[in-house]
């Protein structure tokens, strides 16, 4: 008990200090795990291995089952094939790199392995609260880092799996792989038909959906245990189970205080066996974290230009995939506690997780992109001509909830209407009722140039990132077109009307309100 206290104690003090200097609280957790290693040496204070361990177990646990609950394949419906190609194609080309690169480093093919399996998934934890945080959750580049997330923890989950049985031999293994699919299997039919049936036939009130939370956690957990795999596999399909349950933000909600206690736990538990790198061990992680980032945004940009994403949102995917994930420290204590790695090495790698945690949402901001878009090569854009002719039209740059009432509306007021979206599918869906489209980033002035948005009577632009906006009436400043921008913040007006624009806010820029404001306001004549 007294060990738990002074680990609460700790993280109480971390998370005082994050709010004081405003600094993630997890490399402070970390940094309070190691200071209270250092403080029980000094002091001899005895806290129990044993007590440390579980703590980082049950840690893990709660880390996969909320990595999970944040993932459903509905998000990504529509985008199976990108989703597919860019998941396997980084996983395996960025585990090759970090394991060839951990060979060229001196290591052994047995921890090179193990290295190269740590960096190639990223972390779910933090991508999806930065796409939260970011408002950017629905956005294509999203659903698209959404989508390649979930493979992944598949991905890991199975060589996780695959690692633990092959001392057995490959017949043990192939059972355990098939095992692992089984469940995975039970619970993606759970997902899909039994949770949405049975929420359907019986109303449940908040006390018993968390209940229903927690019964999903201990019975995969339980049935991992059984089948004899890690139960941390129980713990992320179980997650993905609440995934499907109505309300299942209320009930994620409900379940934070409770997760995030368990994390704090868990990371300053890390911090505690953590040991100090040497210089060799230091730079090998410097140069494993310089091979992860690279690799992924060079191999990210390039695949997703390919697969019909603008060169923005390609390099912002690419980007914030350039972590390590939550899996790695699960797979590099598997490693330890199996004797496959040493104590230093897990510690490099936990490092490395940490740090590349920490750095995701100091890079993955809207500076960053632009001024990586100027050193691109040949940024990928539509290609076409078919608008540069149009004149006294309507642009609509974001096509969002409202659009196909938007674009009905304008089109009854006789203008021409021409929608720029960034995600393919609307664009195509846009095309097949006969609307005029493309695809492409609102805020680029090719993309600007191409529909002639200068000489258009009106651009009305829904974009959610308030940079874009700005840049997009750069481009238009001097034309013909009156710019409407909607704007999610009151300080943007202001912004908005400095560059020319004609702000909407949040609340008028609802369907029915929006369509009234335009015609009070003439906008259209």
């Amino acid at each position: 008990m007294s060990g738990y206290a002074i680990l609460l104690l700790v993280a109480a003090l971390a998370f005082g200090l994050s709010k004081l200097v405003r600094l993630p609280v997890i490399p402070l957790l970390m940094l309070g795990g190691v200071g209270l290693q250092f403080l029980a040496d000094a002091l001899q204070i005895e806290i129990d291995p044993a007590l440390v361990r579980e703590t980082i177990e049950l840690g893990l646990a709660v880390l996969v089952f909320t990595a999970g609950a944040d993932l459903s394949p509905r998000r990504v419906k529509g985008r199976a094939r990108p989703v597919l190609i860019l998941a396997f194609t980084q996983f395996l080309l960025l585990g090759l790199a970090g394991s060839l690169t951990a060979r060229w480093l001196g290591y052994d093919w047995m921890t090179a392995f193990y290295i190269g399996s740590a960096l190639s998934a990223s972390s779910t934890l933090v991508v999806v609260r930065h796409l939260q945080q970011r408002r950017q959750f629905f956005e294509p580049f999203g659903r698209l880092v959404v989508g390649v997330l979930l493979m992944q923890d598949v991905f890991i989950i199975l060589v996780i799996v695959g690692l633990q049985a092959v001392a057995g031999g490959p017949l043990l293994c192939a059972t355990a792989l098939l095992k692992a699919l089984a469940l995975g299997a039970a619970a993606l039919l759970l997902h899909r038909r039994l949770i949405p049936w049975v929420c359907g036939r019986f109303s449940a009130d908040e006390e018993t959906l968390m209940l229903g939370a927690l019964a999903t956690l201990f019975t995969f957990s339980a049935i991992a245990y059984l089948l004899d795999l890690p139960y941390l596999v129980g713990a992320f399909l179980a997650g993905f189970v609440l995934s499907a349950f109505p309300m299942n933000g209320l009930v994620r909600g409900m379940l934070h205080s409770l997760t995030g206690f368990f994390l704090a736990l868990f990371f300053i538990s890390i911090g505690f066996v953590l040991t100090l790198p040497t210089a060799s061990m230091a730079v090998h992680g410097l140069v494993l974290i310089l091979v992860l980032i690279l690799v992924t945004v060079l191999l990210v940009t390039f695949l997703a230009e390919r697969l019909g994403y603008s060169t923005r949102a390609a390099l912002e995917a690419g980007i914030l995939l350039s972590q390590t994930s939550e899996f790695s420290l699960l797979l590099a204590f598997f490693g330890m506690s199996a004797g496959h790695l040493s104590p230093e090495l897990f510690s490099m790698l936990a490092l490395i997780t940490v740090g590349t945690m920490t750095l995701t949402p100091l890079v993955s901001r809207d500076s960053i992109a632009w001024r990586l878009m100027k050193l691109h090569p040949k940024p990928r854009y539509a290609h076409s001509d078919t608008f540069k002719t149009f004149k006294d039209h309507a642009v609509l740059l974001g096509y969002g909830r409202a659009g196909r009432q938007t674009v009905q509306f304008l089109i009854e007021h006789g203008l021409e209407v021409v929608v720029v979206d960034d995600d393919a599918s609307v664009v195509r869906q846009l095309r097949e009722r006969g609307n005029h489209a493309l695809q492409g980033d609102g805020s680029d002035a090719r993309i600007l140039q191409q529909v002639n948005a200068r000489e258009a009577r009106v651009v009305l632009c829904s974009m959610r990132r308030s940079r874009d906006a700005r840049v997009a009436l750069e481009t238009l400043r001097g034309g013909s077109a009156k710019a409407i921008i909607r704007t999610f913040e009151p300080t943007e007006a202001e912004k908005v009307r400095a560059r020319g624009g004609i702000p909407v806010d949040t609340a008028q820029a609802a369907t029915d309100n929006f369509l009234t404001w335009l015609e009070s306001n003439a906008l259209l004549d």
